[in-house]
């Protein structure tokens, strides 16, 4: 009888990603990890791939009754002239990565984005809750959505399986559950010196700051899978919403 091949076994490894619903960049590295991770699979990499979003508020003093125009917020924060040649590259950067950003629509604080995603990780666990951060970065990025409209962020609660009616997820954003302990997870971010996102932890030992390319998280990964050679402790910066 021919021996049986022994398979090797995945090393776990985790990433926290310290994000927030409205930066482009946050949207931009995770689709540039996304792809790194995949790139790690076909080169059979022995890592077990464990990804879990964590919240940050870019921008505590935006109002959470009621929007504001997006294009005029950016122009007050940037300049007009500024904002205008950042829209044009970010657009330019999310096709690299099949991201149509469009910087219509409004804006508003995050708070209730955060609660509904530390939910979805209690209810389903990663896939539940990428499921639904996918949903909401493509909602605000690219169809203009408002990322604190309770219509929005319902719709897509129940399609990422977080709740099974809109009303249900609804009546859940009315009340105040998961509310303190986002805030708890943002002052431990900033404890850290989280000061613009994305920002990624990974097996609570490494840090990357920014919208790495995937080729930067495919170096990272071979280095893990392989022991060899140091990852420093301290950030390597990238593109960041500050």
């Amino acid at each position: 009888m021919a021996a049986a091949t022994a398979t090797k076994a995945l090393k776990p490894l985790s990433l926290q990603i310290i994000s927030d619903s409205i930066c482009p960049f946050c949207y931009l590295g995770y689709k540039q990890i996304t792809l790194a991770i995949d790139a790690a699979k076909k080169e059979n990499l022995p890592l077990d791939f464990n990804l879990r979003f964590k919240p940050f508020l870019l921008d505590p003093s935006l109002p959470t009754a009621a929007p504001l125009n997006k294009r005029e917020r950016m122009s007050q924060k940037f300049g007009a002239a500024r904002f205008e040649a950042m829209e044009k590259q970010m657009i330019a950067r999310g096709r690299t990565v099949g991201i149509e950003f469009s910087y219509g629509g409004s804006v508003r604080q995050t708070t209730d984005s955060h609660r509904l995603i530390a939910k979805a990780f209690a209810v389903g666990g990663e896939p539940v809750q990428r499921a639904f951060v996918e949903a909401v970065f493509s909602g605000y990025f690219e169809h203009e959505q408002d990322v604190g409209d309770h219509d929005f962020l319902a719709a897509c609660a129940v399609k990422a399986g977080i709740f099974s009616s809109e009303a249900e997820a609804k009546t859940w954003l009315a009340g105040t559950e998961g509310k303190d302990g986002v805030g708890q997870e943002i002052r431990e971010a900033i404890q850290l010196g989280v000061s613009g996102v994305p920002f990624v932890i990974l097996d609570d030992k490494y840090a990357v700051s920014g919208a790495q390319g995937q080729d930067t998280f495919l170096e990272i990964f071979r280095k893990i899978a392989s022991d060899s050679g140091k990852l420093a402790a301290e950030p390597e910066e990238g593109d960041l919403c500050r």
